[in-house]
């Protein structure tokens, strides 16, 4: 019986151990006939403390592939043009007049607290982008924060790889863009009423990432980024599926380092299982994070 006992609490704790390491934010793509393994990593669009990550056998993994395939290639400058210019273009109708007076007042107020501007020098922009300042804001944040999409960039044009963008800018611009302004608006509302909300929200995520549980990430997106409800099929599954489909036509002649939000890793029709249902292995690897 003691023995019984003892292989029993093995067996629960390898199969707890496995159960650990079966999430990653960097994972190993092999299998499927090919002949170099190519890597997929979840970034985050917002982070303190870059160094943390990239880590000597990191940079070493990047260094091994033949392309990186990021969302947008940032390397190209046509992209950075385009971005600067919708950054600056003004919606077609103000966001105050979606608003009420009390309305206003509020995100006003809220405006000069996180941005130390006005309501009046941010009216023209829209009510997303506006969103997004605040939220990535070092109020919310707690520091200066960085998107790692932007080091994986620099780290691939330091390394001498092709880099190649999985989609366009104009094609990002025109997601959120579909959305309705009053939507928007609403979604922006929602964050001036529960700001502290929004920093525990942003602390959640940060501590997910860090513990690199790209199915944690996955669902608290869902529960912080309206969007995500509203259109989950055009922000993640249909996206996930078309980068998919371009390792598969591709994958076999090059070895890929994959960088894309770490939402897109996990979940019925996230990145991991959609590769797995077209025959690779995929294996997370854990960093070892500087400290």
């Amino acid at each position: 019986m003691k023995l019984r006992g003892l292989f029993l609490a093995v067996f629960i704790l390898f199969y707890s151990l496995l159960s650990a390491q079966s999430d990653g934010i960097l994972w190993k793509i092999s299998g499927n006939g090919l002949t170099k393994p190519s890597y997929l990593f979840g970034t985050i669009h917002a982070y303190c403390d870059k160094d943390k990550i990239f880590t000597d056998d990191f940079i070493s993994t990047f260094k091994s592939v033949d392309v990186v395939a990021m969302e947008l290639n940032l390397n190209d400058f046509s992209t950075f043009v385009y971005l600067m210019k919708a950054s600056m273009k003004a919606s077609e109708k103000p966001i105050s007049s979606f608003l009420t007076q009390n309305e206003t007042y509020l995100l006003d107020s809220i405006c000069h607290k996180i941005l130390g501007d006005s309501l009046v020098n941010l009216d023209k922009r829209s009510p997303i982008s506006l969103l997004s300042k605040m939220y990535l804001s070092d109020s919310i944040i707690g520091c200066s924060p960085i998107p790692l999409d932007f080091i994986v960039a620099e780290l691939a044009k330091r390394n001498n790889k092709e880099s190649y963008g999985l989609e366009s800018p104009q094609f990002q611009d025109s997601l959120l863009n579909n959305i309705p302004d009053s939507i928007q608006v609403k979604w922006l509302l929602e964050f001036a009423m529960n700001i502290e909300q929004a920093k525990l929200d942003f602390k959640n995520l940060l501590k997910a990432y860090d513990s690199q549980q790209s199915k944690s990430i996955y669902e608290i997106s869902f529960r912080t980024s309206p969007e995500m409800l509203f259109l989950k099929d055009v922000l993640l599954d249909n996206r996930n599926k078309n980068w998919v489909n371009y390792l598969l036509r591709n994958i076999h002649t090059k070895s890929y380092f994959v960088a894309v939000g770490a939402a897109h890793i996990a979940g019925e029709f996230g990145m991991v299982e959609l590769l797995r249902k077209n025959g690779f292995q995929l294996d997370p690897i854990m960093i070892k994070f500087n400290k």
